[in-house]
């Protein structure tokens, strides 16, 4: 054999080398035997939002997945986590009522004498009579009660828990959302708008006061109502995407 290589080694070293190339191929590159031995590791973030219907199966909320992608975009540029979590108590709301409670460096004022009986005339003259007290009506602190309130339901990202309007009768009144979710997203807002829940994603928007960014995807928190506010006319709650014009979740508010 090795007579013969010497007497053809010229076309039998590159048909060797040709030959081994094949092999090397078919191990590495055709079969990945070496995959077996090596670890493949990936750390991906959950996706953030699912292009889709509503799930609710209301009508114009059908997100398409380039619009997922771009919300996807947007969130990892802010830096935005997958569950921004809350959890506010209930709003102090101190109404008209004020404690007696005297403040820090004031003496509280001395109780009243009782009334006292008309003194004896004297030599000086008739005496006069002591007019008796007024009691003063006792003060009852406001009670809270729930004006109106509402579940929320899908729009294009799935939403749950209640929304309620609290007041005291002194006309300040705050939102609170109660076992709330949602998903998160960018730009989030809580619009107060006129449309009704059913209606069109661009509807929402038209007719409506801005209470501000939503505090958080998940939990309770509370949003002070301006003052005056007609909610017979702004009564539907809407978690809006101000950047992509998009109704995550609403909620009907009903008196009582």
């Amino acid at each position: 054999m090795r007579s013969w290589i010497r007497r053809h080694w010229r076309w039998a070293l590159p048909a060797g080398a040709a030959l081994a190339g094949v092999g090397a191929w078919l191990v590495f590159g055709f079969f990945a035997f070496q995959t077996y031995f090596q670890d493949d590791e990936v750390d991906e973030a959950l996706p953030f939002f699912t292009a889709g219907p509503a799930p609710s199966g209301i009508e114009g909320d059908e997100t398409t997945s380039e619009m997922a992608d771009a919300m996807n975009e947007a969130m990892a540029e802010d830096g935005m986590p997958m569950v921004d979590e809350v959890d506010e108590p209930m709003p102090d709301m101190p109404g008209p009522a004020t404690s007696q409670a005297p403040e820090p460096g004031v003496e509280a004022p001395e109780p009243a004498e009782p009334a006292t009986e008309a003194q004896p005339a004297t030599e000086t003259g008739p005496t006069e009579e002591t007019q008796p007290t007024e009691t003063e009506p006792a003060t009852t602190q406001p009670q809270i009660v729930v004006e109106a309130s509402g579940s929320f339901i899908d729009r294009s990202h799935p939403t749950e828990g209640s929304a309620v309007v609290l007041g005291d009768g002194s006309g300040q009144r705050f939102l609170r959302f109660e076992d709330f979710r949602t998903d998160n997203g960018p730009d989030l807002n809580v619009y107060l708008s006129a449309a009704p829940t059913d209606a069109p994603a661009g509807q929402f928007d038209d007719d409506f006061v801005d209470l501000g960014d939503l505090k958080g995807n998940v939990g309770s928190q509370n949003y002070e109502i301006p003052a005056g506010l007609d909610l017979d006319h702004y009564s539907t709650v809407a978690i809006w995407c101000v950047r992509f014009s998009v109704v995550f979740g609403v909620a009907e508010l009903t008196p009582g």
